[in-house]
């Protein structure tokens, strides 16, 4: 567990200062600052402390569960919480559920509030060509979105719908008596939607549903969920996924992860039973982008990143809508500088839009053969091999984090921040294979001590706990940071 900002360790980069004016209807108006011709210095700095979050207290006897992904929000006036998923012991990313945490500061985090949301069950897989096979389905990480209890709208009323909230993840089956997924046409999947509340006190599950990809939204596909939670618009969420428009009754339901043909922004309302979604609106071309992150600038606009697939996988890719969401362009394209890994676009505390993901590396270090080539248990390991079989020199680690400001008129990117570098702080990974430190993804919160803090949440682990089931690393866990900045707070919220 961190032991508290004061004794984390910052690092800095030069960023330029970040200037609009916007009113969000569900957030206060945004402050004026008077343009200027020259870029004015402001730091990004951001903590390095130890892992908060580490063994689940839900965990079974003879279990290895750990926390990794995790995904920040608001959900009452002083409180912040996370949904933070639960990495099991098979490997091969099998998941065990999610935890929603709860906490008001990152100086006295502990498992006091924490509310399992999703977990594993088994059931039979309808595709399988064994009559009445049994499954377990495996929830892969929750995201989603939540009006904190007691917010107001930008005229100073009440938020018709706070303490409320949704959440949305992919149930995958995997076979009981060996550690892979279902293939081929026995692959069973399907999504699961969740209502939430909070009433101060408890945070409540208030139903499940299960839906098909092409069911959840008609005229559209819905699949991979974006690696942040959602915005507010209105009464209403914003909330970027990947997905198809205009696929609907065509989706190929054995698994939501391979209908993804875009990424763009869906918009969620409040109705009778709770949030649905009401539209989506594609962003990026047909290219297989996923994990999209979707921020509201300071002027406005939206601004929304994707991790991109084949030829983009090594991309950084920002676009930009400026009425609502409706028309968007593309307003960055770095190529080279990231590892096929996930990205995200986020906000620090006065707005300044920043850009984090894996730096693209040619490693310096040896890497155990096992986790280059051959097998490791029954699986065969191609990580440092492409599609045709060529050796990849570089591109796909996860070892170093950095954070990229975009520039003030969000043409281009400024110097980025080295944020973590895990070789360095803690060796060689236990079992030979590299380390992540992946998963970026911030947002800005209040917390007990009336201040607002820009939380982002990490995960870090030996990469062979991932893949092969190993034991889990001394370090392996979800990191709390805070990412700070010399501009005047953006409050995302209004109370």
């Amino acid at each position: 567990m961190s032991a508290g900002i004061t004794r984390r360790q910052f690092y800095q980069v030069g960023a330029s200062t970040l200037l609009g004016i916007h009113a969000l209807s569900c957030a206060p108006t945004r402050p004026h600052t008077k343009s200027s011709q020259s870029s004015t210095a402001a730091l990004l700095r951001i903590t390095k402390g130890k892992a908060d979050l580490v063994v689940p207290p839900s965990t079974p006897s003879g279990e290895t569960w750990r926390y990794g992904l995790a995904f920040p929000f608001q959900v009452a006036p002083d409180q912040a919480a996370v949904f933070c998923n639960i990495k099991g012991k098979r490997g091969h990313d099998f998941e065990e559920g999610t935890d929603v945490i709860l906490f008001n500061s990152l100086s006295s985090l502990t498992h006091a509030k924490t509310f399992a949301v999703s977990r594993n069950h088994q059931e039979v897989n309808p595709n399988s060509r064994v009559r009445g096979q049994q499954a377990i389905m495996v929830k892969y990480p929750v995201g989603g979105g939540f009006v904190p209890l007691g917010a107001k709208r930008s005229d100073g009323s009440a938020h018709p719908y706070a303490g409320t909230g949704f959440g949305v993840c992919e149930a995958l089956a995997w076979t009981t008596d060996h550690d892979h997924t279902f293939a081929g046409d026995e692959l069973y999947s399907y999504l699961e939607v969740q209502q939430y509340s909070y009433d101060g006190t408890a945070f409540k599950v208030l139903s499940t549903e299960r839906f098909r990809v092409d069911e959840l939204l008609p005229g559209s596909t819905l699949s991979n969920v974006g690696i942040a939670t959602a915005i507010p618009d209105g009464d209403d969420l914003l909330f970027a996924m990947a997905g198809n428009p205009g696929a609907a009754g065509k989706a190929d339901a054995a698994r939501p992860a391979q209908t993804g043909k875009c990424s763009g922004v869906v918009r969620w309302t409040h109705q009778e039973n709770g949030w649905v979604p009401k539209s989506f609106h594609q962003v990026t071309e047909d290219d297989h982008s996923f994990e999209p992150t979707l921020i509201r600038d300071l002027n406005g606009s939206l601004l929304l990143c994707a991790r991109g697939a084949k030829v983009n996988s090594n991309a950084i890719r920002v676009w930009r809508s400026r009425n609502g969401g409706g028309q968007w362009e593309q307003i960055i394209h770095v190529v080279g500088a990231v590892a096929g890994a996930p990205i995200s676009i986020n906000q620090a505390v006065d707005g300044t839009p920043y850009i984090a993901s894996n730096l693209f590396e040619v490693l310096l270090h040896p890497v155990a053969e096992r986790f280059m080539s051959g097998k490791h248990g029954e699986r065969v390991w191609k990580r440092g091999v492409d599609s045709e079989g060529r050796v990849r020199g570089g591109g796909w680690h996860r070892e170093k984090l950095c954070l990229w400001p975009l520039s003030q008129d969000r043409s281009r990117l400024e110097t980025p921040v080295l944020a973590r570098d895990t070789y360095q702080e803690f060796g060689p990974a236990p079992t030979g294979d590299t380390w992540n430190v992946d998963h970026p993804s911030a947002k800005t919160v209040r917390l007990a001590d009336g201040r607002w803090h820009n939380i982002m949440a990490l995960r870090i682990c030996d990469h062979g706990e991932v893949d092969g089931g190993d034991a889990p690393a001394p370090q392996s866990g979800t990191y709390l940071e805070e990412v700070m900045s010399n501009g005047t707070p953006v409050p995302a919220w209004t109370f």
